[in-house]
């Protein structure tokens, strides 16, 4: 029952907020909320992970059909660019983060509960893009590390 109130709560905050994944995330999480609790313990969570990981490689690759100019013709110089050359890097470390950040979030509940609050006030509040959950929690994986360390 308290985990229904939130997500009430979390709609209501999403719809003030203009926070339209928000939203219908959680009506949808709300419906699913009422199915029968031994069909949800058997439902894999990582099914919406990849469904929305697809869309968004969808969105990223679409940049690609909708330029006026080939990828081949695109100047190799332009890859060898700094802007080109630390966009490179900053797209593999990203990866590799946020690959640590799900390790984290699978891990502790706290750390999960943590990363999804601060994207949903980052997102709802500071106009943020709800694609950063993954890379938060890389980022959080990173500095705990880091103060485990000191």
């Amino acid at each position: 029952m308290v985990n229904r109130i939130i997500l009430v709560f979390l709609i209501g905050i999403a719809a003030i907020g203009n926070n339209k994944a928000l939203f219908l995330g959680g009506i949808i999480v709300l419906a699913l909320s009422f199915l029968d609790r031994t069909y949800l313990l058997k439902l894999d969570k990582n099914i919406f992970l990849n469904g929305g990981l697809i869309l968004l490689m969808i969105w990223m690759l679409m940049p690609i059909i909708q330029t006026e100019k080939d990828m081949v013709s695109i100047d190799i110089k332009d890859w060898l660019s700094i802007e080109g050359l630390v966009s490179l890097l900053s797209g593999l470390f990203i990866v590799i983060i946020a690959a640590k950040g799900l390790e984290l979030m699978d891990s502790n509940p706290s750390a999960t509960t943590g990363i999804i609050v601060g994207s949903i006030i980052g997102v709802t509040f500071f106009g943020g893009i709800p694609v950063g959950i993954l890379t938060g929690s890389g980022i959080a994986y990173l500095i705990i590390r880091l103060l485990k360390k000191l």
